[in-house]
């Protein structure tokens, strides 16, 4: 992961954040707009992992709330203290393994 971030220190946020989107979007088999527009079961789970995993590369809420364009306080806060603990869907989990990997190696 110090690699992703040192990437973003750099100033190339956009490219942490399309990597990691590209990831959740594979993992579920989903589009973009699909993800943020629907209120499905696996769309909801692709959020949560996409919002998750980029906190925990290290960017902000403000930071992941600009890019995902969604509200800082709706969100991205609830959504990263409520699974904060490990209490996440396995889907989830598993995609944030998914992640770290890409982290790690790249």
């Amino acid at each position: 992961m110090t690699k992703y971030y040192e990437y973003y220190k750099a100033g190339s946020l956009l490219k942490i954040y399309k990597k990691v989107l590209a990831e959740v979007l594979e993992e579920y088999e989903l589009d973009e707009v699909v993800m943020f527009s629907s209120n499905a079961e696996e769309c909801v789970q692709a959020r949560q992992a996409l919002i998750i995993g980029l906190s925990r590369i290290g960017l902000s809420d403000k930071e992941i709330a600009g890019c995902t364009k969604t509200m800082r306080r709706c969100s991205v806060c609830i959504i990263r203290n409520k699974y904060n603990d490990g209490t996440a869907p396995w889907t989830v989990k598993l995609c944030l393994e998914k992640i770290k990997q890409i982290a790690i190696v790249k």
